[in-house]
């Protein structure tokens, strides 16, 4: 274990944190509560497409940038490479096209479900897109760098502008949960009650 090795690993563990952020915190939630308010065929349409085709692209996506990142690590752990040395093989390519992958099926995923598209996405794919060029160029560790201070400055910008609809979202889960664990609770004291058309047969 060297200081190379866990600098790359802690900025891997905070692009892949800021990756999950991006669909579990707002986009996922909100997705379940439009597919809680469609009905019959429309319902299971979406749940195929979102759930299947969409999110497929996002597996294919982690899958690129994971093999991206293990071997943009092995590279900085290496003592024999010299860390101002420029990043060589396909590293670079997999890391930022799976990383672009990813967030273009969450768009995907959000277009379908939500009806909806964030601007702040969509720059960042093409930052990432024109930064794949300069970051071959880079060194390992700052081409990592580079890669993980845009993720997270995507989060940074969605929490910052996003505020407001982030909060009211969230509220809105909060009051779906509490209203459905209410609901249980009463079902499970009628059960308990002895409600004879309630107990199993």
């Amino acid at each position: 274990v060297t200081w190379r090795g866990v600098t790359a690993a802690v900025l891997g563990i905070f692009f892949t944190a800021a990756l999950w952020w991006t669909h579990f915190d707002v986009i996922a939630p909100a997705a379940r509560i439009a597919q809680h308010a469609a009905q019959g065929r429309s319902r299971v349409v979406m749940a195929r497409d979102v759930y299947a085709y969409c999110q497929l692209v996002m597996i294919g996506g982690i899958m690129l940038f994971a093999l991206g990142a293990e071997e943009m690590v092995r590279q900085i752990a290496d003592g024999s490479i010299n860390l101002a040395e420029p990043t060589h093989g396909p590293g670079v390519p997999l890391l930022f096209g799976g990383v672009i992958c990813y967030l273009c099926g969450g768009m995907l995923f959000q277009l379908r479900a939500l009806g909806t598209l964030s601007w702040t996405r969509v720059g960042t794919v093409l930052v990432l897109a024109v930064a794949i060029p300069l970051a071959t160029h880079l060194p390992a560790l700052a081409a990592l760098s580079l890669l993980t201070a845009i993720c997270i400055g995507l989060v940074a910008t969605e929490v910052a502008v996003m505020a407001d609809a982030r909060r009211a979202l969230l509220k809105a889960v909060f009051e779906e949960k509490t209203t459905y664990e209410k609901h249980e609770a009463d079902w499970r004291a009628r059960w308990h009650e002895g409600a004879p058309d309630e107990k199993p047969r």
